[in-house]
């Protein structure tokens, strides 16, 4: 069997998994997650570092893109949000301000983000920062469609002007919410769908992808703490360790861009 085959039959497999296996399961899952609860609204905000600004240059712009995990669903405090942390980060380690806009939407799919985000884009930005993909796996986005949205759509971000640094996906089997016996077929479609997002990401030269699975995921898989209330989304503290992934990522994009 040639590996082209064997790639076919376990993505074949995994499809399967996730269609057959208790498919009341995998719809109370898809509905527990979108109706989880959304205190952050409209992630617009200034951070500066917790030692006061050091340096004497315009506050960083910041712009952040994806789905609910983006979104700041399962916070109420916006600045307990992934964006509001990830900010706070580069302030302490650039010596300046940043400026943050969040145009993330819960439930949002790769195509939703090119489709009905990026237009709503405006003004200068100096780093895009992307996390996009659990609803595409939940959802059982082909790979090979993922991979062509995922170009696209990374595309369109380098248009705007700036470098972009995009989340690989989440640790699934942390999430308590998805049934037991579904959790392992979606951690391996996961692994399926995150090689596509790669593959995207590796094309562009402007491009930065940081496998935050990777570099945390075992931490929300041992630290009930890192997730909220609804066993699907991060909690505060799991969004600051996202935070503490990507943050080594965007300011030596940040420091290479500026004057």
């Amino acid at each position: 069997m040639t590996r082209r085959h064997r790639s076919q039959g376990v993505l074949t497999a995994l499809l399967v998994a996730l269609a057959v296996i208790t498919r009341g399961q995998a719809a109370g899952m898809r509905k527990r997650q979108g109706s989880s609860p959304q205190c952050v609204r409209d992630i617009d905000v200034t951070v500066v570092p917790t030692r006061g600004v050091l340096r004497g240059l315009p506050p960083v712009e910041m712009r952040t893109f994806g789905a609910s995990a983006m979104a700041g669903v399962g916070v109420c405090n916006v600045s307990h949000s992934l964006p509001a942390q990830l900010a706070q980060r580069v302030a302490d380690g650039a010596g300046r301000a940043v400026h943050v806009v969040g145009y993330a939407r819960s439930g949002a799919l790769t195509r939703d983000v090119l489709d009905l985000q990026l237009p709503l884009a405006l003004g200068d930005t100096d780093v895009s920062v992307l996390l996009v993909g659990t609803n595409d796996v939940t959802n059982r986005t082909p790979p090979a469609r993922l991979a062509r949205h995922s170009g696209e759509l990374l595309d369109a971000l380098v248009g705007l002007g700036a470098p972009v640094v995009m989340s690989g996906l989440p640790e699934f089997r942390a999430m308590r919410a998805v049934p037991y016996r579904l959790r392992g077929a979606v951690h391996g479609y996961g692994r399926l769908m995150g090689a596509a997002q790669r593959h995207a990401a590796s094309q562009r030269a402007s491009v930065r992808l940081v496998d935050v699975s990777r570099d945390v995921g075992r931490q929300f898989v041992h630290d009930p703490s890192t997730m909220s209330a609804d066993a699907f989304h991060p909690s505060g503290t799991g969004y600051g360790r996202i935070a503490d992934a990507l943050a080594p990522t965007v300011l030596p994009v940040l420091r290479a861009s500026e004057p």
